[in-house]
């Protein structure tokens, strides 16, 4: 019987694929991976594989963990005769074992991570019913983005990156049957950039760690000597988020500690720079390798200060901080795709010197400072807790127009 004609339930069995291991989730695109999956479990088997070796031995109940290479193998060749810097090495080996669990496990869909993983596309698509490209990010935008602030390479060079990223979007779109976003910004963009005939469906990022936090809202730290006590946290060697904490330890903290001499900054984050170990020194910054769970630092966090001026997606720890109602101050492009209110939900601004203002307004009022609280915390509960990302994933994989 070829594949696809035999007879089928009405679950909907998905394999999720992920260039590096989703569980335990630590990156932000381990969290959106981890979540996607466990959403997709509400409505039937749901499989998350990696192309890199599993680190920890895996459980998690929900949803079965596979790896497709094994710590210390023998290097076989890469799948494709040439890739882009975008796009991850993919070794035979691992294509093998995908297949193999493909023909085990039987998907009616497969979700593949990103265009990293472009060269799993095409052997994937007679696979299955339902191939869907999940674009954590539009990667051709993004390295306009970051390659702008990227001084060290010419236009031209730039320019050049960031079309030949754009063809293999193409070329990757040309092959799936529906396609995953974080965002109506970037659902806009991916839109206007291709004559699309797929859907494109917005699937949010949801709260990390959605079931370690409480749904009620949290008392507010209190105001002790060290009020107040900013926190940011991000990975510390991508290049946008080392320009953030130098901005906001070398210019917004120094600006908020002229009326608040107590303020104090923790940055929080894996695999900080010597840029960001340096910063450690100056007076009221602390840094905080790798910790092993948020709850401390955010349960005694004032507010949160993002001043990002490059990236992509939406911002997962953004949601994080209001769900724990910890206040957010941002800059517009850190809080793109996310749809809160200015000024009800968080408060935005380009300008260091604003942002420093911000902080110390809010910080001075109480009253407005717990309306914040509770008009955030609302907005990320209602819009990206589990239920709101657990029925995107349902519209995602095509099964309210299909009535399953």
């Amino acid at each position: 019987m070829p594949f696809g004609d035999e007879p089928r339930s009405a679950e909907r069995r998905v394999l999720v694929v992920s260039h590096d291991p989703a569980f335990p989730p630590a990156s932000g695109a381990d969290l959106r991976n981890h979540r996607n999956a466990v959403s997709a479990a509400a409505f039937g088997p749901v499989c998350l594989a990696s192309v890199r070796p599993q680190a920890v031995e895996a459980v998690d109940p929900p949803i079965r963990i596979e790896a497709l290479s094994i710590e210390g193998e023998a290097r076989t060749g890469s799948i494709g005769w040439w890739r882009l810097r975008a796009e991850h090495r993919i070794s035979r080996s691992a294509l093998m074992r995908l297949e193999t669990l493909v023909r085990d496990f039987r998907p009616d869909t497969i979700v593949v991570e990103g265009i990293g993983l472009f060269k799993l596309l095409r052997p994937l698509r007679p696979l299955t019913k339902q191939l869907i490209l999940d674009m954590h990010n539009v990667e051709s935008d993004l390295a306009g983005q970051l390659h702008r602030a990227d001084r060290a390479r010419s236009a031209a060079a730039r320019l050049a990156t960031a079309l030949a990223i754009r063809r293999l979007e193409r070329k990757a779109l040309a092959l799936v049957d529906r396609v995953w976003v974080c965002s109506n910004e970037d659902r806009e963009r991916l839109m206007t950039l291709f004559p699309l005939k797929v859907p494109v469906d917005v699937v949010p990022n949801g709260i990390p760690h959605a079931g370690d936090i409480p749904e009620t809202l949290p008392a507010e730290a209190a105001a002790d000597k060290t009020f107040p006590v900013i926190l940011f946290v991000g990975h510390l060697d991508y290049p946008p988020n080392v320009d953030a904490v130098e901005r906001l330890a070398g210019t917004i903290l120094p600006r908020i500690r002229q009326t608040l001499p107590a303020a104090t900054l923790a940055i929080a984050g894996r695999r900080p720079k010597p840029a960001v170990w340096a910063l450690a020194r100056l007076p009221g910054v602390e840094l905080v390798e790798d910790p092993e769970t948020m709850a401390p630092l955010l349960s005694r966090a004032h507010l949160t200060i993002i001043p990002l001026a490059a990236g992509g997606g939406t911002r997962i720890k953004i949601l994080e901080a209001m769900a724990w109602g910890v206040p957010v101050i941002a800059t517009p492009l850190a809080a793109e795709g996310l749809g809160l209110v200015e000024t009800e939900e968080l408060l935005l601004s380009d300008s260091d010197e604003e942002l420093a203002e911000m902080a110390v307004g809010l910080c001075l009022d109480a009253e407005r400072r717990a309306k914040q609280r509770i008009h955030a915390h609302q907005a990320v509960w209602a819009r990206f807790g589990p239920r709101a990302i657990r029925d995107a994933v349902r519209n995602g994989l095509g099964l309210d127009k299909a009535g399953a």
